[in-house]
């Protein structure tokens, strides 16, 4: 009777939780993941590892251009599609995509304070402004460091004027275009790293209390947690895809030999000191934004991320 007890006994609860299985994942649910984890390796990468990275493929696919003459193809033509409709455009493209993550993310974690929204934005602005002042010194330096193939004629008007040609300083505006493009996306999505993090303190009830935040305001930070976040995924996608293609762009633009090595460098050297005067220097002056007026990516009351 005693061992007839002992084999009816029901499992403990250990033994229960350890049968356990896990319910089956589908299809979609998998490619779902997937698909977001390969653009998060591709976004998600230290913004001073992409400098060092863009900075070495800009030198040594220039170099090798000049060694080793490439076979002209489709994409050597200045009149590509890819060249015609997305970097000729590309601010535009990069302005497009950021402001829709931008504004989608800082609701959220704002609590859905739209006037924090935009102040979020001010940082694209920064972004358009470096962009027009860069590429208009572009074009002057060009204008004015250089040559006319034709004898004693002065300045790039009067030698196109008289049929000659001008051998100007041409700083490569689609290297500087595409960094400075890539270089403001890799700190734009640096936020996403703990967005994960940010939906378990939304979970938590006593945070409002910790943190000291206005209840009403939380809850309308984790209804727009849950509403939000699968078009946030597919605006992260959008934003991997043009990253790829804005990579694939300039090793287009440095293999092929549209410019010399030197007029390519420097053009990094004016997109990595945008960068560096946006997020390092104007961003980085004060632990809460330089005079106030700017925030840095993910900063809020939330405090879910690295700030800086």
């Amino acid at each position: 009777m005693a061992s007839t007890r002992t084999s009816s006994k029901k499992p403990t609860e250990k033994t229960q939780e350890k049968k356990q299985i896990p319910p089956p994942t589908n299809v979609a649910q998998f490619m779902v993941v997937l698909v977001m984890s390969i653009c998060r390796k591709i976004l998600l990468i230290d913004t001073s590892v992409k400098i060092g990275l863009y900075f070495a493929g800009v030198i040594i696919g220039s170099v090798l251009a000049d060694m080793v003459q490439l076979p002209r193809t489709y994409l050597s033509s200045k009149d590509n599609l890819f060249n015609q409709y997305f970097v000729k455009l590309g601010w535009g493209w990069t302005l497009l995509i950021l402001t829709a993550f931008i504004t989608q993310t800082s609701y959220v974690y704002n609590l859905g304070k739209t006037g924090m929204v935009k102040v979020h934005l001010l940082r694209l602005c920064m972004g358009t402004f470096w962009w027009y002042t860069m590429v208009s010194m572009i074009n002057y330096i060009e204008s004015v460091v250089g040559i006319c193939s034709g004898k004693g004629i002065i300045g790039r008007d009067a030698c196109i004027k008289n049929g000659k040609s001008w051998l100007g300083f041409d700083i490569s505006g689609h290297v500087f275009l595409l960094i400075h493009n890539l270089l403001t996306i890799s700190e734009e999505v640096k936020i996403f790293k703990d967005w994960k993090k940010l939906g378990e303190m939304f979970d938590d009830p006593d945070l409002p209390k910790n943190k000291n935040i206005n209840m009403k305001d939380f809850l309308e930070g984790r209804k727009s947690y849950r509403i939000l976040t699968p078009y946030i995924n597919v605006t992260f996608v959008f934003v991997a895809l043009f990253t790829v293609l804005w990579e694939f762009m300039l090793i287009i633009s440095t293999v092929y030999r549209f410019h010399t090595t030197s007029q390519k460098v420097v053009a990094v050297f004016m997109a990595v000191a945008c960068w560096f005067g946006s997020y390092k220097l104007i961003l980085g002056y004060s632990k809460t934004g330089s005079l106030k007026l700017l925030l840095k990516p993910g900063e809020s009351q939330m405090k879910f991320t690295k700030v800086g």
